[in-house]
């Protein structure tokens, strides 16, 4: 894509761009995101149901890239505004952990196939309490709108829940990158 996206442009997007933009871009390198949040924000008014703001955190833990979620104070800007983290005591609430890879290194999963030259975050690893154990399902696909430059991301969730049900939730935005002040755990 010749186009230069912005967070604004790229939010302003109908599905079939997101979905042009995933299938022809290029996935970020993920040790890029290491020591990194990002400012979320979910494109499709189902994604709204868990928050249409959030940030997402990058980290290495014992020498593999993991993910989490940070929730923030809803500001009903939309794609604009401010991306305020909301506190647990003194901490932010950090929840949803994933596990950072590229889909080709994946299992084979019928639902990864048009996306295998993506960048993935699997939710489906033991950290979470069982109080949130939904979050297993979580699959997310990752591309860079702009090759190389890694302060905006595009991102496709999904609800998977075995081979043949695969429900599509929303596309995401990730960007105006921060360092990460406080690291899960």
């Amino acid at each position: 894509m010749s186009q230069k996206w912005t967070f604004e442009t790229l939010a302003q997007c109908d599905k079939a761009t997101l979905e042009k933009i995933l299938l022809n871009g290029t996935p970020p390198d993920l040790e890029k995101l290491n020591g990194y949040i990002y400012c979320g924000w979910n494109h499709e008014p189902i994604g709204k149901i868990s928050g249409e703001k959030f940030k997402k955190g990058f980290y290495k833990r014992n020498g593999a890239n993991y993910g989490y979620n940070e929730t923030v104070i809803q500001d009903h800007q939309k794609y604009l505004g401010q991306w305020e983290v909301g506190l647990h005591k003194v901490r932010p609430n950090q929840l949803g952990y994933f596990r950072t890879s590229y889909v080709k290194d994946e299992p084979y999963h019928k639902l990864y196939q048009p996306y295998l030259h993506l960048a993935h975050f699997n939710y489906d690893i033991p950290f979470h309490k069982f109080t949130l154990s939904f979050f297993r399902v979580i699959r997310d696909f990752v591309v860079l709108p702009n090759e190389g430059d890694h302060s905006l991301m595009l991102c496709k969730a999904y609800l998977t829940f075995g081979e043949n049900l695969n429900i599509f939730y929303c596309y995401f935005l990730l960007g105006h990158p921060q360092e990460i002040q406080y690291l899960p755990w």
